[in-house]
C-alpha cells in the first residue's frame, strides 16, 4: 500500500506592507509568519485505483476533500499540541520566504494544513486571493471559501472570493495536497472604502467573545442529586450549527471521582429522576402513544417496568417512602372549530381548555387509582414526609374581584381519599410544601398572599406580587408567619431540609441570585458561599446533606456545583464551556451606582471593551429592563452585554425603581407608574454616567430594551433627545392595546397598573403610552418584533412604526418570521443579533455599510 507523507502545519498571518496584488488600488495583506507541526503520514484507502459504482477512481483531490480533522475546531497557538493518530504534534513558529511563498519541501502528494488569524474592527468587504500551484482548499471560520483541484506545473493559478467580514477575529485554514510545486501566496485585499489598516493579523488565537461562543458548545442546564448525594444527574444541551436543531441529554456522574457512569445521549428515555431511596432512577418510555414507567437499579443493573399503557401521561412524583407515585394525566379538550364563543378572557389562550388531574400508582401491585376529577385542573403541590397525604391546588379566574385569580388548597389522605380544605378563594395564592414534621407548610407567594400580613411597602398603595416571599403556615391554627417580610431579596425557590431543619432558598438579591439558609430557631438568613453571581437551578439530596446547583457569572457560563452543608464548601463538578472559551478574552466589568436627588441609590454596572483605553472615546450603549425583574449578572442571555462590549462599546446597565430584589417598597414602585419614574431615572443616570466618564462619547449614545424594556425605549424617546439611536424589541407602544390583547396583558397589569383601567385612568393608559406621544420623538429608532409574538402582539410595533412614518421620523421596522416573544431559532437569533449590531454601527460609529448590506433599500 502506498503511503502519503503528511507534514501538518498551521500558518498564522501578521500584518505586512508587502503586496503581491493591487485590487481597486488597495493593498493586499500577505502571509508572512506561521505556526507548523511536525510531519505525519497518511495512507490511501484500499482499492483506491478501483472505480466505484459511479465509475470514478479515488483521486488526490479526494484526499483533500476528506475530513481528517474538524476544520472549524482548529485554532492553535504556539506550543499547543495537535493530536494525530495517537501522536502529539506541537505547534511551532516559523516564517515564509520573502516572496510570501510557503517554500514547502514536502514529498509529492503529501497533505498539509495551514492556518492564519485576522481581525476586523468593523464590518467590511474584502477579497480573499490565493495564487497556488498545488491542490488546496481555503476555509474561513470553518466554511470553505476557495477550492483548487488541479495541480499547476507552469504558472500559479489565481483564485479569489469576495468576503463579507463581520467584526472580530477570524481563522483562515488552507488544506494542501502537495505536488511538484507546492508554493502558494495568500492575501486579503480590502474593498473601498476600507484599506489595509482595517485588518490586523496576529499569531494568537485569543479573541473577544462572539455570538457563536455564547450560543455554541455544551451547556449544563440542571443538576439533581441521588438520595445519598453520591451521584448527580446532569442535564446538558448543545446547538448543532449550521442547522437550527439542538441536542438535549442527561448523564450520571459520580461526585467524588467525577467519572461519568451513564449517559442517556440519543436515548428515548424521558422524565428521568432519582428515587427517594437507594441509587435508582425512574424514567418513562413511549409505546403506541402511551406511556410506561420503569425503574433502573444501579446496584444489580436491573430494569423493572412498574406501569404501562398510561394515556395522556404528563409528569410524576415519588412519595418519600418510595412505595407510591403520584402522576398527572393531561388532556386538551379544545375542539376543531370554524366559529366559536369565547368563554372568558383566558379562553382565547390555546392552552386554556387543557385539564390535568392526579392519579396514584402503587408500585408493588401496579394498581392505579384516580385521585381528582372535575372541571378545574388539580396541581400537585407536595407529598407529606410520612407519604400519607398530598397537597394539591386549584386555580381559576375570578373577574369580580382584584386580582382576578383565586386559588384553593387541599390536603388529601392517600388511603381514604378524604379531603381537608387548607384555604379557599385565596388571592395571590402561591405554592406550598410540608415542613419536615408535616405540621406546617412553607408557602411561597407574593406579599399580599395573606392580606396585609406579609406586606412591607411603606407608603406605596399596592404591593408588587412578583416580589417572592416565604411564609410558615400552621396547619392546625391556620395562621401564617411572614418570615421574609424584612428580607429584601425576592424568593423564587425554597426547600425545607428534614436533616438540619433549615430552609434553603434561592432569591434575587438586587442583580445577584444567591442561595440562602434560613434557620427557623433564630430566624436568621445567611448566604451560602458559592463562587458565582447567579444561581440557576438547585436541588437538595434526599438525605439533606448536600445541595447541587448550576451557577454562572458575568463572564463565566453555567457550571455545576455540589455544596456540602456540614462543611460549607462547594465543589465544581461540571464546566462544559471551558474548552470553548479558553481563547476568549473578556473586558472588565465593574459596578457604577448613582444617587438621585431624592437620595435613592440606583445601582448599575459598566461593561468595558477588551483592551480598553481610558484615553480614547467610546460610543455607549445603555441597557435596562425596567420591568419587575432586575437584569441579573448572568452570562449570555437575550442581550449578552459582554458581546456588546467586545464590539467596541462601553455598556452601561442600570436597575431602575420597580424591580424585585431591593425590598418590597422598591418593587411596589412598579405599580401604576408605567415608566415615568423609571424613564426619568434612566435619563438622569445616563447624564450622570456621561459626565463622570471622560471616555464616554456623549454624542454617540444608544439605548436598547425588550418587552417592558422595549416600551421604555419608546417612552424615553418621547422624553429626551440624549440618545443618538434607540432599539426596541417587542416593545409596548399603547398600554391599552397591550392590556387587552397580550396573552399576559391584563394579568401582568395586576402588578403594573393594579386597580387601574383604560376607563378610570386615562392619564396612565393614554398619556403615558408612547404611541400618543409619537410626535415628540427625534431619535432614530429601530423596532424589532417576532411575527407571532403572543405576549406583546406584533401590532404594538406596527402602530408605532406607522405613527413615526407618517410623522416623517427616522424609523426602521424588522420582523422576525415565526418567532414569539423570544428569538429562539438558532440562525434567526444570529441574524437578529447582527441586525442590532449593524444598526448601532450605523448610528453610533458612523459605519452604515453593515446595515446597508443586511437591508438594502429596494425600489418598491
Amino acid at each position: 500500500m502506498k503511503k502519503y507523507f503528511v507534514p501538518t502545519m498551521m500558518v498564522l498571518l501578521t500584518a505586512t506592507t508587502c503586496s503581491f496584488a493591487q485590487k481597486e488600488n488597495n493593498k493586499s495583506i500577505t502571509i508572512e509568519n506561521r505556526l507548523q507541526t511536525d510531519p505525519v503520514s497518511l495512507q490511501l484507502p484500499a482499492f483506491h485505483s478501483t472505480k466505484n459504482i459511479e465509475g470514478k477512481a479515488f483521486e488526490l483531490q479526494n484526499l483533500l476533500q476528506d475530513n481528517q480533522l474538524e476544520i472549524n475546531e482548529l485554532q492553535p497557538a504556539e506550543k499547543d499540541n495537535l493530536k494525530w493518530n495517537g501522536e502529539n504534534l506541537q505547534w511551532s513558529k516559523t516564517a515564509t520566504n520573502k516572496k510570501g511563498f510557503t517554500g514547502s519541501k514536502s514529498a509529492e502528494n503529501s497533505l498539509l494544513f495551514y492556518a492564519s488569524y485576522f481581525s476586523a474592527d468593523e464590518w467590511m468587504q474584502a477579497k480573499l486571493i490565493i495564487e497556488a500551484y498545488p491542490l488546496l482548499e481555503v476555509y474561513i471560520d470553518g466554511e470553505k471559501k476557495i477550492s483548487h483541484y488541479k495541480a499547476e506545473t507552469d504558472d500559479a493559478k489565481e483564485l479569489s472570493e469576495e468576503l463579507k467580514i463581520e467584526p472580530g477575529k477570524h481563522c483562515i485554514l488552507v488544506k494542501v495536497v502537495s505536488g511538484k510545486k507546492n508554493d502558494f501566496k495568500l492575501g486579503i485585499t480590502p474593498n473601498k472604502p476600507w484599506d489595509e489598516n482595517n485588518i490586523k493579523l496576529s499569531l494568537s488565537p485569543q479573541q473577544s467573545v462572539t455570538i457563536h461562543k455564547i450560543l455554541d458548545g455544551e451547556n449544563v442546564r440542571n443538576i439533581e442529586l441521588s438520595s445519598d448525594g453520591k451521584f448527580a444527574l446532569l442535564s446538558y444541551s448543545r446547538t448543532l450549527p449550521p442547522s437550527d436543531n439542538s441536542e438535549n441529554w442527561k448523564e450520571i456522574q459520580e461526585i467524588e471521582s467525577e467519572k461519568i457512569l451513564y449517559t442517556f445521549r440519543g436515548s428515548q428515555l424521558a422524565n428521568i429522576q432519582w428515587l427517594p431511596t437507594g441509587n435508582r432512577i425512574s424514567y418513562t418510555k413511549e409505546y403506541n402513544e402511551k406511556t410506561s414507567l420503569f425503574i433502573f437499579d444501579f446496584e444489580n443493573g436491573r430494569e423493572t417496568e412498574i406501569a404501562n399503557s398510561i394515556a395522556d401521561f404528563s409528569d410524576y412524583n415519588w412519595t418519600p417512602d418510595g412505595k407510591q407515585i403520584i402522576f398527572s394525566v393531561t388532556k386538551d379538550y379544545s375542539e376543531d372549530w370554524k366559529i366559536r364563543k369565547i368563554q372568558g378572557m383566558e379562553d382565547r389562550l390555546p392552552w386554556f381548555r387543557t385539564r390535568s388531574f392526579l392519579y396514584k400508582l402503587d408500585v408493588a401491585s401496579g394498581v392505579k387509582q384516580r385521585l381528582t376529577y372535575g372541571t378545574i385542573t388539580t396541581s400537585l403541590q407536595d407529598i407529606s414526609p410520612d407519604s400519607k397525604y398530598i397537597l394539591f391546588s386549584q386555580a381559576r379566574p375570578d373577574y369580580k374581584e382584584y386580582p382576578y385569580d383565586k386559588q384553593n388548597l387541599y390536603q388529601m389522605n392517600l388511603e381514604t381519599f378524604e379531603i381537608d380544605t387548607i384555604w379557599k378563594d385565596k388571592l395571590f395564592g402561591g405554592s406550598a410544601q410540608y415542613s419536615p414534621d408535616g405540621t406546617q407548610l412553607l408557602v411561597q407567594a407574593g406579599p399580599s398572599c395573606f392580606g396585609k400580613l406579609g406586606e412591607n411597602i411603606g407608603k406605596q398603595p399596592l404591593a408588587n406580587n412578583y416580589d417572592g416571599q416565604l411564609y410558615i403556615f400552621d396547619l392546625k391554627n391556620k395562621k401564617a408567619d411572614p418570615i421574609t417580610i424584612h428580607f429584601d431579596p425576592s424568593v423564587s425557590q425554597a426547600v425545607w431540609n428534614k436533616s438540619d431543619m433549615n430552609i434553603y432558598l434561592k432569591a434575587n438579591d438586587k442583580d445577584y441570585i444567591q442561595l440562602y439558609r434560613y434557620q427557623p430557631t433564630n430566624k436568621e438568613f445567611n448566604a451560602l458561599q458559592i463562587n458565582s453571581d447567579v444561581i440557576g437551578n438547585f436541588s437538595l439530596s434526599a438525605d439533606g446533606k448536600n445541595i447541587a446547583c448550576t451557577a454562572c457569572s458575568i463572564s463565566s457560563p453555567y457550571k455545576a456545583f455540589v455544596y456540602e452543608l456540614a462543611s460549607n464548601t462547594s465543589k465544581l463538578i461540571s464546566n462544559p464551556q471551558k474548552e470553548n472559551l479558553k481563547n476568549v478574552k473578556f473586558g472588565k466589568t465593574e459596578d457604577w451606582n448613582f444617587t438621585k436627588e431624592d437620595g435613592k441609590t440606583i445601582i448599575g454596572r459598566i461593561y468595558y471593551p477588551p483592551n480598553f483605553d481610558s484615553n480614547k472615546k467610546y460610543p455607549v450603549i445603555v441597557n435596562y429592563y425596567a420591568g419587575t425583574s432586575p437584569v441579573e449578572r448572568s452570562y449570555g442571555g437575550r442581550y449578552p452585554l459582554n458581546l456588546y462590549a467586545s464590539m467596541g462599546y462601553v455598556v452601561y446597565l442600570l436597575q431602575p425603581s420597580g424591580a424585585v430584589g431591593f425590598g418590597q417598597e422598591f418593587s411596589a414602585e412598579h405599580q401604576n407608574n408605567w415608566g415615568i419614574t423609571t424613564a426619568d431615572e434612566i435619563i438622569e443616570g445616563t447624564k450622570k454616567f456621561l459626565k463622570a466618564h471622560s471616555f464616554a462619547d456623549a454624542d454617540h449614545v444608544g439605548c436598547i430594551g425588550a418587552s417592558y424594556g422595549g416600551f421604555m425605549t419608546m417612552l424615553l424617546q418621547t422624553r429626551t433627545d440624549i440618545f443618538a439611536a434607540a432599539i426596541s424589541h417587542a416593545g409596548i407602544s399603547d398600554i391599552t392595546s397591550y392590556w387587552g390583547e397580550g396573552y399576559w396583558g391584563y394579568s401582568y397589569s395586576v402588578n403594573a397598573s393594579g386597580k387601574s383601567f383604560p376607563w378610570n385612568n386615562r392619564k396612565l393608559y393614554i398619556d403615558q403610552s408612547p404611541l400618543f406621544n409619537a410626535d415628540k420623538v427625534v431619535t432614530p429608532m429601530l423596532l424589532i418584533h417576532g411575527s407571532v409574538d403572543t405576549n406583546v402582539p406584533l401590532g404594538e410595533s406596527i402602530q408605532m412604526y406607522q405613527a413615526l412614518k407618517l410623522l416623517g421620523k427616522d424609523v426602521d421596522f424588522v420582523q422576525v418570521k415565526n418567532q414569539d416573544h423570544h428569538i429562539k431559532n438558532y440562525t434567526q437569533r444570529i441574524l437578529w443579533n447582527n441586525t442590532i449590531f449593524a444598526y448601532f454601527a450605523k448610528h453610533l460609529k458612523d459605519q452604515p455599510k453593515w446595515w446597508e448590506n443586511l437591508y438594502p433599500d429596494k425600489n418598491l
